[in-house]
């Protein structure tokens, strides 16, 4: 019997995810009915493919996902294959990203774009975000990609992940110890951050955060800014607030401490261009894929033939 590529992702979402719920999540549905097309496809297969509570491949459905991920794959490269032979897959997309994005998600959006469309040719430039917001409005870049970053009018945008803030220290420090840390534990010490004029609109939110839960910190302007710096930034009474994400990517010799207090979120977004190319728009689709595999967010990948909406 013919089944559908749908229903094999369906498959793989849950096994991946470990549970119904948290698959459901991540393909922008509800429940109930992802369980029922699941139930139904069992039963027209006559086999299980999971155990329930808790939710666990059996020996078939093991091997069903195993023979899925190979026909899904195959599907792609007769989708990217079709498109090349058509003259689609070249051109070159022109891509500025920020100083937080350097270490984690830029390399694997650069490494997702040569698996998938290895005709493209990125151009990446990494820059300060008030230099990327002039060389787009510039006209010398096709998307950005940046947490807090001013586009153009017009420009649309898809968020690729959100995540917390952590406290990060030095290793001397009198909390770096810490399982956890409170604000009102910082009290009295310096905020270490770089200057407002290099990232106006994270540099607020984050001071607009910090004001919210009724701290007001005290702030040193680093001379030298840079995540690759900070060994040199932070002594044993200053701290810094970074995305979680970035809390692996740090040189020796710093502590990162998740918050007790709940300050917003932080949002990674890719943007571009009112008319994007064929290239620009290959990588926002291979972005929003990534960022679904990574499970940066709960976004569903969007359907052929769809454009990413507007936000």
């Amino acid at each position: 019997m013919p089944v559908e590529l749908r229903l094999m992702r369906y498959v793989i979402e849950v096994a991946e995810a470990g549970g119904f719920e948290a698959a459901a999540e991540r393909l922008h549905m509800t429940q109930p009915p992802l369980s029922r097309q699941i139930r139904d496809l069992e039963r027209e297969l006559g086999v299980e493919l999971f155990h329930r509570r808790p939710t666990r491949l059996t020996e078939a459905g093991r091997v069903f996902v195993e023979e899925a991920r190979e026909v899904l794959a195959a599907a792609e490269r007769t989708v990217e294959r079709t498109r090349r032979s058509a003259g689609v897959d070249h051109g070159a997309v022109r891509v500025g990203y920020t100083v937080t994005a350097a270490f984690d998600e830029m390399p694997k959006v650069f490494a997702a774009m040569r698996a998938r469309h290895p005709g493209i040719r990125v151009e990446a430039r990494e820059a300060w975000d008030a230099e990327l917001t002039a060389a787009a409005e510039a006209g010398e870049l096709d998307a950005l990609l940046g947490r807090h970053l001013a586009v153009p009018a017009a420009w649309s945008s898809a968020v690729l992940r959100t995540e917390e803030f952590v406290v990060v220290v030095g290793a001397g420090h009198r909390l770096a110890g810490r399982a956890r840390v409170g604000l009102r534990e910082l009290r009295g010490e310096t905020l270490r951050f770089f200057p407002r004029r290099f990232a106006p609109l994270y540099h607020d939110a984050v001071l607009a955060g910090l004001r919210a839960t009724g701290e007001e910190p005290r702030i040193w302007e680093n001379p030298l800014p840079g995540l690759r710096n900070l060994n040199l930034s932070l002594n044993n009474s200053g701290y810094m607030l970074l995305p979680r994400s970035l809390a692996g990517q740090l040189p020796g010799g710093i502590a990162c401490l998740p918050l007790t207090d709940r300050l917003p979120p932080i949002e990674l977004r890719l943007s571009w261009g009112r008319t994007p190319s064929p290239a620009t728009t290959a990588l926002v689709r291979t972005a929003r894929r990534l960022a679904a595999r990574e499970g940066w967010t709960t976004t569903a990948p969007d359907p052929p033939g769809t454009r990413p909406r507007r936000t």
